[in-house]
């Protein structure tokens, strides 16, 4: 048997125009990711962070610590929103809710990505997301109610959107996404 095998890779690499990379020519092999194929694709984290921030998220091994970094960011993030916006620097205020709300899209995608193999840390992520959200609710009301009118609709955009990504981590956490109905899905 393993003589036929040998014997078939042998006609086949023999074969004019055929080569022992057959199929897969074209195929780039510096783009292959160096990831286990269980380990959910990584979305890409908002182009605004620092080297360090970026780098304190991805060096992450497990998906709830990968979460939970990437929302301590965002809560810097909303915070220096507010400071900002009491020293009147309104566009730099906006630019900071746009980052806010980037870092948590970007902690519910990488959560949603995770593999069906993974449902615990799936939950333990929800979790976490659910929870900075709601700490942050106060904090990104007072900042919406501060911005001027030229500033506050993209932000509020964001911030329905934080709200609803809240939502739907409780409808995961408690239904399996099945509990609350909602069209944003």
């Amino acid at each position: 048997m393993i003589v036929l095998i040998k014997t078939c890779i042998l006609i086949l690499c023999m074969t004019p125009g055929y080569s022992t990379a057959a199929g897969l020519s074209g195929y780039n092999f510096d783009q292959v990711p160096d990831r286990s194929p269980d380990q959910a694709t990584d979305p890409l984290l908002p182009d605004e962070l620092s080297e360090t921030e970026a780098q304190s998220i991805t060096s992450q091994g497990n998906p709830k610590s990968r979460v939970s970094a990437a929302l301590k960011i965002s809560d810097n993030r909303i915070n220096l929103a507010y400071r900002l916006l009491s020293e009147s620097q309104y566009k730099s205020a906006a630019q900071e809710v746009d980052v806010f709300s980037a870092l948590v899209r970007y902690a519910d995608n990488y959560t949603r990505k995770l593999p069906g193999s993974k449902q615990k840390d799936r939950n333990n992520c929800f979790k976490v997301i659910e929870q900075s959200i709601f700490k942050n609710t106060r904090t990104f009301e007072a900042i919406l109610r501060d911005l001027p009118l030229n500033y506050r609709e993209p932000a509020e955009r964001s911030i329905e959107e934080i709200r609803n990504i809240r939502l739907r981590a409780i409808n995961d956490l408690l239904g399996g996404g099945k509990f609350i109905n909602s069209s944003n899905d």
